[in-house]
């Protein structure tokens, strides 16, 4: 289980997360929702241990996150990563040595998530030759190659066509049913209310609205009606996420 207690981060005068506090239960999807700037990157950022919080602590299962258990954690950040010169196996080669895996086992992972993409012959051509959906999926791929436990996906759906939103989606539910506890943020309605079953919505690093998504789109109230849209009920607390 991952649980973020009191967390706080401020740069200077400038305070980007304002005592956020969370659990995600193993197996779970967790869905973060904010405007650009809201604090979901820096959220992800303390709990991998990138930078450090101002103030709480971020536990997973029950112990400070240290170099230990970020090997059981695997991260897709909003911005890439990818080497574009690599192919995408010496890409993969070269992020799976980091996290300890054997050749085999990263020729084994590599074409099991190829082939889940439909993507098996993309596997020597370089990385500035992909669409930018297949740069996505090998993202992907890295972040889950050494088979993590716990998975961050920051805005993976971003840009992406309609397509590759299904199989990255499709991806997601199959880790989930493996029983991986994931977690993603996302400024998609869509995405969260189809995949996660609890949700966190914060606004200039608050917290505005948490608990579970069911719970939440069944008793949420405007104006003495209920509603069952999340972007209803975003817009009702804080306003449009694209302001």
């Amino acid at each position: 289980m991952l649980e973020l207690k009191n967390i706080t981060k401020k740069f200077e005068e400038n305070i980007a997360v304002d005592n956020i506090s969370f659990k995600v239960e193993q197996g779970k999807i967790f869905g973060i929702v904010g405007r650009n700037g809201a604090g979901k990157s820096t959220t992800f950022r303390m709990i991998l241990n990138i930078i450090e919080p101002t103030e709480g602590t971020c536990l997973y299962n029950g112990k400070k996150i240290d170099s230990n258990a970020l090997d059981r954690i695997g991260y897709l950040p909003e911005e890439g990563s990818l080497i574009p010169t690599y192919t995408v196996v010496e890409l993969c080669e070269y992020y799976g040595s980091l996290k300890l895996l054997s050749d085999e086992e990263i020729k084994i992972n590599l074409i099991k998530w190829l082939e889940e993409f439909n993507i098996l012959e993309y596997m020597n051509k370089k990385i500035k030759d992909l669409s930018k959906g297949n740069r996505q999926k090998i993202q992907f791929i890295i972040s889950v190659l050494h088979n993590p436990d716990l998975i961050i996906l920051d805005e993976p759906f971003s840009g992406l066509d309609p397509i590759s939103v299904e199989e990255l989606k499709k991806a997601i539910l199959k880790l989930k049913e493996e029983g991986k506890t994931i977690i993603f943020s996302s400024h998609r309605m869509e995405h969260i209310e189809m995949l996660c079953e609890d949700v966190l919505l914060i606004d200039k690093g608050k917290s505005i609205l948490q608990g579970n998504l069911k719970d939440i789109l069944e008793n949420y109230e405007i104006d003495g009606k209920k509603h069952n849209s999340l972007n209803e009920i975003f817009i009702d607390k804080v306003g449009s996420l694209d302001e």
